[in-house]
């Protein structure tokens, strides 16, 4: 499995964890923890991105 595939999925299953932590949340604690995980997905997605252009980089200069 590629770097890449995992960033993304990382960030698409914190984007969902986020959303389930504050939308069924019954204190303030684990709102503030969806809110937290909620800042993580432009983070992962960015490391994706960038692990994907060095793949994209080594498959060329191998060929």
């Amino acid at each position: 499995m590629k770097l890449s595939t995992v960033f993304y999925t990382l960030g698409f299953a914190s984007i969902a964890l986020s959303a389930s932590q504050f939308l069924t949340s019954e204190s303030a604690d684990k709102e503030r923890n969806g809110l937290f995980i909620g800042h993580w997905p432009p983070t992962l997605f960015l490391l994706g991105e960038i692990a994907e252009d060095r793949e994209r980089q080594s498959s060329l200069q191998s060929s």
